[in-house]
């Protein structure tokens, strides 16, 4: 059946996913809204993965973790999580911290960069259509927000110029 959250029943049931044939009687599961992070689902098969993508982004929970993996899945609207409230709040807070977010792996590539003085690679894949260029863009926007600290310059807009050529070369 579904993952028990463990010491958390969750803030309400979704009648809509019901015991997929564990035997408990079709009692109602708790909701897979709150997992941000897939590796806690006690269960991990596709059905669970599905089920708990579905319902945080039903929340608009658009971001949810894999362990040190970000899941995203493209909103297509616009959802107030890209400000730099956002930026400062994810700053040098380690992954998993806070809430899924693109700043949190921004925030910790950046980081990791200047502790250990190399080189950080972040990837990010997908289908066509799924958000590749946005995720690029808030990551690029995060990293120079950071890099910045408040100094004003061109290198925001040079690096996000960059960001054709970049996709062009795959």
């Amino acid at each position: 059946g579904y993952p028990e959250r463990r010491g958390h029943a969750g803030p309400g049931h979704d009648p809509a996913l019901r015991d997929l044939g564990s035997g408990t009687g079709g009692s109602e599961v708790p909701s897979l809204e709150e997992y941000e992070d897939l590796c806690s689902l006690s269960t991990l098969t596709e059905d669970t993965i599905l089920a708990a993508l579905r319902q945080r982004f039903y929340k608009h929970n658009i971001y949810t973790y894999a362990s040190g993996i970000l899941v995203a899945i493209n909103p297509f609207k616009f959802l107030p999580i890209y400000n730099p409230k956002y930026v400062k709040m994810y700053n040098n807070q380690p992954l998993g911290k806070l809430s899924p977010h693109i700043f949190a792996v921004a925030d910790v590539a950046y980081h990791t960069m200047l502790k250990k003085q190399e080189n950080q690679c972040v990837v990010i894949s997908g289908e066509s259509g799924s958000g590749k260029t946005q995720s690029t863009n808030f990551l690029i926007h995060c990293l120079t927000a950071l890099s910045q600290k408040g100094r004003s310059s061109g290198v925001e807009r040079t690096i996000l110029g960059a960001g054709p050529v970049l996709e062009v070369r795959g």
